[in-house]
């Protein structure tokens, strides 16, 4: 006999969690509908997640815009303001619109679909930073592991870049740390879509600039080539035992 204080399923703390990983199981080719309900779903799994962690509100609506600017508004997206000529832009100033509002030949353009996928996306590496706020039944979220591209929950997510974990506290002490970024830059023509997209270390972000990622890679290559030929130099020696053998 089912015990009577266990929720009927679809009912307790994992309903939305249930709700959001039936939609992923949708696949690739969920409907826009699909993905409006995602978004709004999947935000109230993260907020939920970050309040039982002990978060406070304002810090949760901190990461929720965060990700929203990045993920379905576009960056600033006119040089100057429109109130008051030759200035940047501000927020007063309208700086940032949703995505498919903008030319299809904008550099910041994406379609409804693609660009609330890719916020999905953000969140979903968010969850699955090191220490992150567990989620209740996280496992039901791996029908969504066609849009991550790898495991959802605690500790499962690297940074693309340097390969190394994200902090999660670290990112909530400072928001800045963590950025969005692009696997082919979009200066470089690459698009706004989930595929291209990630969350990464600003200090990885820096590195990479309007580099992709093979072009780092090649980069960083001959660095470490270079300074092995002219100093004898191999990874994990200290620059103080460098300066020691060149006396």
């Amino acid at each position: 006999m089912e015990d009577a204080t266990t929720p009927p399923p679809g009912t307790g703390d994992d309903a939305p969690v249930r709700e959001l990983a039936a939609i992923g199981a949708a696949g690739p080719r969920l409907s826009i509908g699909q993905a409006r309900t995602a978004i709004r779903l999947v935000s109230d799994v993260f907020r939920a997640a970050c309040s039982s962690a002990g978060m406070d509100q304002r810090s949760i609506t901190a990461f929720t815009t965060k990700f929203r600017d990045a993920g379905r508004r576009s960056a600033p997206w006119r040089p100057t303001s429109s109130r008051v000529p030759g200035r940047p832009q501000d927020g007063a100033d309208g700086n940032r619109i949703n995505r498919w509002l903008l030319p299809h030949d904008h550099k910041f353009y994406a379609s409804e679909l693609d660009a609330t996928l890719v916020e999905i996306r953000y969140f979903f590496q968010a969850l699955s930073m090191h220490e992150a706020p567990p989620v209740p039944s996280v496992g039901l979220l791996s029908s969504w592991e066609w849009l991550t591209e790898g495991a959802i929950g605690d500790g499962q997510y690297l940074d693309p870049i340097q390969l190394v974990p994200i902090r999660f506290p670290d990112f909530n002490a400072d928001r800045r740390s963590v950025t969005s970024g692009h696997f082919y830059p979009l200066n470089r023509g690459g698009r706004h879509v989930p595929s291209n997209t990630f969350l990464t270390l600003k200090v990885s972000n820096d590195l990479q600039g309007d580099h992709t990622l093979d072009e780092l890679l090649d980069i960083l290559d001959h660095i470490v080539e270079a300074h092995r030929r002219l100093r004898g130099w191999t990874p994990g020696t200290t620059h103080a035992r460098r300066s020691e053998e060149h006396l």
